[in-house]
């Protein structure tokens, strides 16, 4: 079997990487595969057996003395020159980024350096970073001297420079070759690759990510209650005041429809949303609302499957490819959301839901929700379901990944033969 490793930011560790949980179970049996985390944590995720995980990259904390050592020997290479001149000159707002990055790039080289230079046929060996940042590039730097292939999965704040901070990337753009494949989620993102950086289209691949199917339908409940489900951390971006008003004015157009509405999730702006909540709907006769708190991924499809929902709201400002969103399809269950990231992929409009415009306004929420025969027909949940399985189904997706890795591999193999 060939041999992987695969550079995350902290998984096994929590938090983040959600979607690896259901990725590596596809590896065991159809590759050797090595996690490398670049942080540690104290709370881990179980892999599954015969997956290793290497501590190499986060055994050693980093000092300020480090910090120097890699940032001053990063002065003596070109590329800390050319981004500078390029990508930063006289716009100070920029440096601190900059300086941050290749202190972050030299580590990396040179861990990395260290660390292949003890391994033995490297050619039948895929490193796959889990996103497109420093480490990655450090990775493209030394590919060349250690004949490994080389892959890397890109998501949203890897991507998109609009998303950081003065609108600056650090280094991407000098790093669009020297790469044998990268893997994008949705299809506008290789569009961005290629217009934004000059990444070649024959390189960029859409994979997306997945959730597994566990068989569940979903029941819509009784013609004269609509329940509605979101699922999201409890912060500003998420927009779920929003939610509040909608139902508040739902509850008073619609007053023959019980309105049941259940959140899960938790985060810092609980209480206030609670207290808003509390609010505007408890006097309201129609609406029966409940903060269930956190779940796991596993107690979310348990909650899909023991209660009726008619739709799964998302209203946030900013968004990838939610897998709320991705667990909802695999149950049946129709989708309200904004048209941002990679949400125009996952819902064909008045198909399986409804695509609001990316402000969300409340009247349009409220429009939306009060097409109530939509959320509960057979037809549109079962086109829900059918265009998750033909795009987000893991079993699909995982292993199809599998295979081009294992392609790139055997390509390199017949070439040294």
């Amino acid at each position: 079997m060939i041999e992987i490793i695969l550079i995350t930011s902290s998984f096994p560790y929590y938090p983040g990487e959600q979607f690896l949980e259901t990725e590596v179970e596809y590896y065991p049996k159809r590759a050797n595969l090595t996690i490398m985390p670049i942080t540690a944590h104290p709370k881990y995720r179980n892999v599954p057996n015969g997956i290793k995980v290497d501590q190499f990259l986060c055994k050693k904390s980093v000092t300020l003395v480090d910090k120097l050592y890699y940032l001053i020997k990063s002065m003596g290479t070109r590329l800390f020159y050319k981004e500078f001149r390029t990508q930063v000159g006289t716009n100070t707002k920029r440096i601190k980024q900059f300086l941050f990055s290749m202190y972050t790039y030299q580590r990396f080289y040179e861990l990395f350096d260290v660390y292949f230079h003890k391994k033995e046929k490297l050619n039948s060996t895929v490193v796959y970073t889990y996103w497109n940042t420093e480490a990655t590039y450090a990775l493209q730097s030394l590919k060349k001297k250690y004949g490994y292939k080389l892959v890397s999965r890109i998501h949203g704040m890897d991507l998109y420079q609009e998303r950081r901070k003065d609108g600056y990337m650090p280094l991407k753009h000098l790093f669009t070759h020297n790469i044998d494949k990268v893997f994008t989620i949705t299809e506008s993102a290789n569009t961005y690759l290629n217009t934004t950086y000059g990444f070649s289209h024959e390189i960029l691949k859409v994979y997306r990510l997945g959730v597994n199917d566990y068989g569940i339908y979903c029941k819509p409940g009784p013609d004269h209650v609509l329940s509605i489900v979101s699922c999201s951390f409890l912060v500003k971006v998420k927009r779920v005041d929003k939610i509040i008003d909608a139902l508040h004015a739902l509850a008073n157009r619609f007053h023959a429809v019980t309105f049941i509405w259940n959140h899960i999730g938790s985060g810092p702006l609980e209480k206030t949303l609670k207290d808003l909540a509390n609010k505007k709907l408890s006097q309201k006769e129609n609406i029966i609302f409940n903060f269930i708190g956190q779940l796991t991924n596993q107690e979310v499809y348990k909650f899909y499957k023991e209660n009726k929902v008619d739709v799964l709201i998302n209203v946030s400002e900013s968004e990838g490819v939610p897998v709320s969103i991705m667990e909802a399809m695999s149950c049946h269950i129709p989708i309200i959301a904004p048209n941002i990231g990679g949400i125009s992929e996952m819902i064909d409009n008045k198909v399986n839901g409804v695509l609001l415009n990316e402000k969300c306004e409340v009247n349009e929420i409220v429009d939306s929700l009060g097409n109530i025969h939509f959320f509960k027909s057979e037809v549109v949940r079962e086109k829900s379901h059918s265009i998750f399985l033909k795009k987000y189904n893991a079993q699909t997706n995982y292993n199809n990944f599998i295979n081009d890795l294992k392609a790139l591999v055997d390509t390199k193999v017949k070439q040294v033969i």
